[in-house]
């Protein structure tokens, strides 16, 4: 057993030996024998007679009150809420380690699914009861007991409602989102989500609203209470009415689909969930999570890189202007087999001499990574490819050189010009 259960049991004990020692004390004895002698002869109501009898006291140090009730009556009530937390303890215990040995050997996932949701509402329900039965011996005014009692109520309904929504969402994850991820269409996927929380949502409301009606509270006049800042309200909803119309437009209109790499608001990313609030985005570059309002898909515009034939990547390759117009010819047949042979490119590409500068040549590669392929290895792998290449090939990279002269040094002899006759000086 854990430590918190031996200490359960050691207040328990404790408990119960200064019941018994109350129960037994010579004081105790004498004044019960009184207390009998004298109800012998004034009781008329039996009834009435059992009753008091049941909450009878001892007397002496118990018989002192606390708060309306004595020191023996408080002393009964932490038993039983002790006790039943003990008692959930050790039911906890039987179902994770007894009750899962039989449910695992079975076929059937729907049994682990059972217990494995309920066990927890289960045991909570127990110590509630606990604390009802324990409270029930305690005197308290008749309006502080009604709200006890209601609250009570109020927590049982909660649990019961705890219980369904483990219960089921449970037996979705478990049956219903498999099929939805084999399933063709993307729809699904993005409305079973928001379908789950809505569930959710109109289980727990109900449960407050039936355990403040069973608690004493009338439903009605709170909710017509709410009127009353009702404008405000409707002003500080605006937002989230706009995100939950963006969300509706995103289901129906689908610009873009889970798994989609999306371009929106400066943010590059692939969607992760769309819900009906607001959208979730793996960024491509730094895998950083951005939830983005609904309501911005309704007013910017939406770029879906994924709608291509494929992802765009672009090689610039300076090349030494040395090189031979041959091997610039054969490196661009190179580049552009690159792409019809790789198994991760599109077939489509765009290799050509861009530019000429001063000191290189410059080629550019263009090329379509396919959606699903991982964009970065396979670039990588091209990069590396074509390295190869130029060194298997002898071809230079362009390197900018500068050279620089100062007062101690000599500068190369320059030609004479008929023309200017006048001294050049330093210079680069």
């Amino acid at each position: 057993m854990s430590t918190y259960i031996q200490r359960l049991r050691v207040f328990s004990v404790v408990a119960w030996l200064f019941l018994f020692i109350g129960l037994f004390s010579p004081e105790t004895t004498a004044q019960n024998t009184t207390k009998d002698t004298v109800k012998k002869t004034t009781i008329q109501n039996k009834g009435n007679a059992k009753a008091q009898t049941a909450k009878k006291s001892p007397g002496g140090f118990f018989s002192k009150k606390f708060y309306g009730s004595t020191l023996y009556e408080w002393l009964i009530a932490l038993s039983i809420i002790l006790g039943a937390v003990i008692v959930g303890r050790i039911l906890y215990w039987f179902f994770t380690k007894i009750v899962r040995i039989f449910t695992e050997k079975t076929e059937t996932k729907l049994d682990d699914i059972i217990i494995d949701k309920i066990e927890e509402p289960i045991v909570a329900a127990i110590v509630i009861a606990g604390f009802w039965w324990g409270i029930s011996y305690l005197h308290f005014a008749a309006k502080t007991k009604q709200q006890i009692e209601g609250f009570i109520y109020l927590i049982i309904i909660l649990d019961v409602a705890w219980l369904i929504v483990r219960t089921i969402d449970g037996l979705i994850e478990e049956y219903i989102v498999p099929l939805v991820e084999e399933s063709e269409s993307n729809l699904d996927d993005a409305i079973l989500p928001i379908a789950r929380r809505g569930f959710k949502v109109i289980v727990w409301v109900i449960a407050v609203v039936v355990g403040l009606n069973n608690a004493g509270y009338d439903v009605a006049t709170v909710l017509a209470g709410l009127g009353i800042g009702g404008v405000a309200l409707a002003i500080g909803a605006r937002t989230t009415i706009m995100n939950i119309f963006g969300g509706l437009s995103v289901l129906i209109n689908q610009p873009f689909r889970i798994g989609d790499r999306i371009l929106i608001s400066g943010h590059d990313g692939y969607v992760q969930e769309i819900g009906l609030s607001n959208t979730r985005l793996r960024t491509f570059i730094d895998d950083f999570l951005v939830t983005i309002p609904n309501k911005v898909f309704t007013d910017k515009e939406v770029v879906n890189i994924s709608a291509a034939a494929g992802v765009k990547g672009v090689f610039f390759l300076n090349i030494s202007t040395k090189t031979p117009g041959e091997k610039i010819t054969a490196l661009t047949k190179f580049l552009q087999n690159l792409s019809i042979n790789h198994e991760h490119l599109e077939t489509d590409n765009k290799t050509t001499l861009q530019e000429f500068s001063d000191f290189s040549v410059m080629v550019r590669y263009v090329f379509y990574i396919k959606n699903e392929a991982p964009y970065w290895d396979t670039k990588t792998e091209l990069g590396v490819r074509i390295m190869n290449y130029f060194q298997e090939n002898n071809i230079s990279f362009a390197q900018r050189r500068m050279t620089f002269f100062t007062e101690e040094t000599t500068p190369p002899p320059m030609e004479d010009n008929d023309d200017d006759k006048e001294e050049t000086g330093l210079g680069f």
